[in-house]
């Protein structure tokens, strides 16, 4: 999907699934996408989805890697945060 060029654009390409997204972690700071879905109660199928999406809009940023579990094995988990234009949209709305 295409990024927004207007701010109404962007605003009605907010779906309420994107828009939590961005609202949990101007809560939060810093979380996993684990963590986003559960928090933002968004479909675990639609989540990376929606994480691409957002991040390819400037909207969100990944800015590491965590490890999940007792003994911090396996693929990890890919934290994210709100870029300063993510940040302005939550303080717009």
């Amino acid at each position: 999907m295409q990024k927004p060029t207007t701010d109404e654009e962007l605003q009605a390409a907010l779906t309420d699934d994107r828009y939590r997204i961005l609202e949990v972690l101007a809560e939060h700071d810093e979380l996993r996408s684990s963590e986003i879905r559960d928090h933002a109660e968004i479909p675990d199928g639609s989540k990376h989805y929606q994480l691409s999406i957002l991040d390819s809009w400037n909207l969100i940023t990944p800015v590491g890697t965590q490890y999940v579990g007792e003994h911090e094995t396996g693929i990890p988990a890919t934290l994210y945060t709100l870029t300063e234009e993510g940040h302005a949209v939550v303080e717009e709305s």
